[in-house]
């Protein structure tokens, strides 16, 4: 999202390059218009053709652009905005059976205590009016070069007071671009009923959206190819893009992919999905306990997960009495990947403690010491004064496995001498795209997320890895019914439905705390701090202060502004979060906020 209303850059597309960097000035280039308004972030997609070899096998990845056979690309896209329509957020409640049972209670049943709510979003709506008077829908668009004009995702519904989802455009070889919205949210009352909690606002609306995207190939003959579906998301803005997420979109897909989802015989062999075969079936040959028997690569599978979590620091005071512990302990990059010479003594003793300090994902006991130092799904539970194990964070079963490798010295030492320089892929391959997109998205904890919520970890919507279980063919020349998944139907607004209403409640909410565990042990854990940074170092300062600092003096209770009674928090974070400074500018060994 982002409230520029005519300006745009494209996101990712490269492994390890984040968002809008410039390659040339290793930096990142602005992400705001001249007159200081976001830019919204375009998903850029693309068609490619594969050889299919003898034995049924794909091959060498072509991208399919306009030119000699190809006469279009005719595109659709569908995003939509079911929030309203949805189940209150309560954690984890419809997780043990895909919202079945949920389903079958009566709109205004109790679900939460505190604010007051009840098992659907605007339950006072009946069930057959619930569809016209709270989805934002547009419906599937088409762009093409007979229609190729920006197509804008407006909202046709006049009483849901949101302009658009967002915009279709083409680039000059046919690509389609994909703008999400504006980072708008506004109530149907007048004035607005006033946000009282962090997920489930009765009566508001935002234009947060997911949907799929088709691509029918024309060809000079007159023939017509539907390529594979694709799908997008559409969150707020990630205003840390230098810091990566512990566990990121991609670190969960492919646990996801590697545990429980089957590879087709067609599996294409590209470089990712090989490593995804190799790694699955060491991981079912080991009974699905371990990855022992492959061997990890430090550089491609080890240091970026070190780096991820070294980069917290530049968003988020931890509060522990020495900070730069991790600086001084994990940052001897050589020592880490050292399997022989002088420095392969100390490197095993150092990847053996790093690694007793990682939180297992299938220990069922409450470490509160462990890392990562972040809240997991069940927080409620934290919150209620009986945590269990998953109230916080862990590495996926994957990360988890291939650091376990790394730590009894079964991982290949291909450390460069020094840290590798990314950048852009002038022609990114189908893997580079999907890797890209995922692995600068959150992956966890699902509270309910950011960009997306646990029901992406559901085996069932996909078709084989990395890919939707979404019919290739425009929706207007198919009657199939949509994959119902438990108590949902799998359509456009499927992942957004689940999250906060409106998303700037819980971007609010979602910052750091103190907890004690039952010894009176102090412990500050993070959310999502990679993306919506706790604490920041302000242009020019060394010293961390809060990020939403800018709204404290408006609080009620300026001595205590994230006080769960101090609604003021909900009402500055609504009208002001685009004025929250980008967390982009490398000052030395650490990101600070731009100026």
């Amino acid at each position: 999202m982002g409230n520029s209303p005519d300006q745009s850059f494209i996101g990712p597309e490269t492994p390890g390059v984040p968002a809008n960097w410039d390659d040339a000035k290793e930096s990142f280039k602005s992400f705001r218009d001249s007159a200081g308004r976001i830019l919204r972030q375009g998903a850029r997609f693309r068609v490619f053709e594969y050889t299919e070899n003898v034995d049924g096998s794909l091959s060498n990845p072509r991208e399919v652009v306009l030119g000699d056979e190809v006469t279009d690309i005719e595109w659709r896209v569908h995003l939509a905005n079911r929030k309203a329509s949805f189940f209150v957020f309560d954690g984890q409640r419809g997780a043990e059976d895909l919202y079945v049972t949920r389903n079958g209670l009566p709109a205004t049943d109790k679900i939460k205590e505190d604010p007051d709510r009840s098992n659907l979003r605007n339950a006072d709506v009946p069930q057959l009016e619930r569809a016209e008077r709270l989805e934002i829908d547009p419906g599937e668009k088409l762009i093409s070069q007979r229609q190729s004009a920006p197509v804008e995702l407006a909202n046709t519904k006049q009483h849901i007071p949101i302009k658009s989802l967002g915009t279709l455009q083409l680039d000059e070889k046919g690509r389609l671009v994909v703008l999400g919205g504006y980072g708008e949210s506004n109530s149907t009352e007048t004035p607005p009923r006033p946000i009282d909690e962090y997920a489930s606002n009765d009566t508001w609306f935002d234009d947060a959206s997911d949907g799929t995207v088709k691509a029918r190939v024309c060809l000079r003959d007159g023939s017509k190819i539907d390529a594979d579906a694709a799908y997008v998301l559409v969150g707020p803005p990630d205003f840390a893009p230098g810091i990566g997420n512990v566990v990121s979109l991609f670190d969960t897909l492919w646990d996801t992919m590697v545990r429980e989802v089957n590879l087709p015989p067609s599996t294409p062999a590209t470089p990712m999905l090989s490593l995804l075969s190799e790694q699955k079936a060491v991981w079912n040959a080991n009974g699905g306990a371990s990855l022992s028997g492959f061997k990890p690569s430090f550089v491609r599978d080890v240091y970026p997960l070190l780096k991820r979590a070294l980069g917290a620091r530049d968003v988020h005071v931890s509060g522990i009495q020495n900070p730069n512990y991790h600086k001084t302990t994990m940052l001897n990059w050589a020592k880490l990947s050292a399997l022989t010479g002088a420095l392969a003594a100390d490197g095993a003793e150092l990847r053996q403690s790093i690694f007793r300090f990682m939180r297992n994902p299938d220990d069922s006991s409450v470490n509160w010491k462990q890392m990562p130092r972040g809240f997991g799904d069940e927080y409620t539970a934290l919150d209620n004064g009986s945590p269990t194990a998953r109230s916080f964070l862990s590495l996926t079963r994957i990360q988890y496995a291939t650091l376990r490798e790394w730590a009894t010295n079964n991982f290949v030492d291909d450390w460069p001498g020094e840290e590798p320089i990314f950048s852009s892929a002038v022609n990114p391959t189908p893997d580079d795209l999907d890797q890209a997109a995922a692995e600068n998205s959150v992956g966890g904890p699902f509270f309910p997320g950011i960009d997306v919520s646990w029901l992406i970890r559901t085996k069932d919507i996909f078709s084989e890895p990395f890919r939707l279980r979404i019919p290739s063919q425009p929706e207007d020349e198919t009657s199939a019914s949509p994959l119902k998944i438990g108590g949902l139907e799998f359509r456009p607004g499927f992942f957004s439905q689940q999250m906060a209403l409106p998303w700037q409640a819980d971007f609010y909410d979602c910052h750091k705390e103190r907890h004690e565990d039952p010894d009176g042990n102090e412990y500050y854990f993070m959310w999502w701090t990679a993306h919506r940074p706790d604490d920041v170092f302000p242009s020019g300062k060394l010293a961390q202060e809060r990020w939403v600092r800018g709204f404290d003096e408006h609080a009620l209770d300026p001595d205590d502004p994230d006080n769960l009674e101090n609604l003021e928090r909900f009402n500055q974070m609504q009208k002001r979060w685009f004025e929250l400074k980008f967390v982009s500018v490398k000052n030395g060994d650490h990101y600070e906020e731009e100026p």
